[in-house]
């Protein structure tokens, strides 16, 4: 579970929530407004809506659930992996990796090592794992983009819920003093909505989600780097070499010294 995302938005909902009870006295329904709601939230989603496949439009909250419970892999635990496979190949042959498979939890890390096994040429294996890559860099582009597209419209809608406000004061100026107040209210809150909906959910979000994809990139780059050695035949030091290229200095001089 990734807690910096849910410690991030609970401490950011409660300074702000704070802020208004201290300003209110206690009076939050201050800071409600149906219209604001239904303008900003609803109409960012159904623009959104408009702008995205619906299929990726319905899979928000799937894409959600990974910026919650994503399970971070470690790049030193993979890479250690890769070079202990690399000693199984070096020293009872390729064939024996078949009998280790059950240790690997990774599909992309088991579909290279079987095509390996099976004794698939090289470049077919590399060709296949790239587009597999590809695949995926895409699916998580388009799931981050939900999130990029909602943020830029909200602030836009927040404007328009301002301005409609505007409006209904300027219509009743000199004659209806509680409609002049309810439309300040909807211009000010519709602004209020736009900033935060965009800035506290869904732009954070979306960046999130772009560095969990490339974190997952750079895990399934360092897999390919290791399949490919080991079909090469590379011995354990030889991948570790090659592999610690993935690692920060420090954490590579540590596994380095290890040895």
């Amino acid at each position: 579970m990734d807690f910096a995302t849910i410690i991030g938005f609970v401490a950011a909902v409660a300074i702000i929530v704070g802020a208004m009870y201290h300003q209110t006295h206690g009076h939050l329904m201050g800071f409600y407004s149906t219209e604001g709601v239904l303008l900003v939230i609803v109409g960012s989603a159904c623009a959104t809506m408009m702008s995205m496949p619906m299929k990726n439009f319905l899979g928000t909250f799937s894409v959600l659930g990974k910026c919650i419970f994503y399970r971070e892999t470690s790049l030193t635990a993979a890479l250690l992996q890769m070079v202990d496979f690399a000693a199984v190949a070096r020293k009872d042959g390729v064939l024996a990796l078949e009998g280790r498979l059950d240790e690997v939890s990774e599909p992309f890390l088991a579909k290279g090592l079987r095509m390996v096994i099976d004794g698939q040429d090289h470049e077919a294996v590399e060709s296949s794992l790239r587009l597999e890559l590809f695949s995926q860099s895409e699916r998580h582009s388009l799931g981050k983009k939900v999130f990029a597209v909602m943020g830029n419209y909200a602030p836009a809608f927040g404007l328009t819920a301002t301005i409609i406000g505007q409006v209904v004061m300027f219509q009743n100026m000199g004659s209806d003093i509680a409609a002049i107040g309810g439309g300040l209210s909807v211009a000010l809150l519709g602004t209020l909505y736009g900033s935060l909906f965009a800035n506290m959910l869904c732009l954070p979000l979306a960046d999130k989600l772009g560095i969990r994809a490339n974190q997952e990139a750079m895990l399934k780059e360092l897999y390919l780097q290791g399949i490919m050695g080991i079909a090469a035949g590379h011995s354990p030091t030889e991948l570790k070499q090659t592999l610690l290229s993935f690692l920060d200095g420090r954490t590579a001089t540590r596994i380095e010294q290890a040895a």
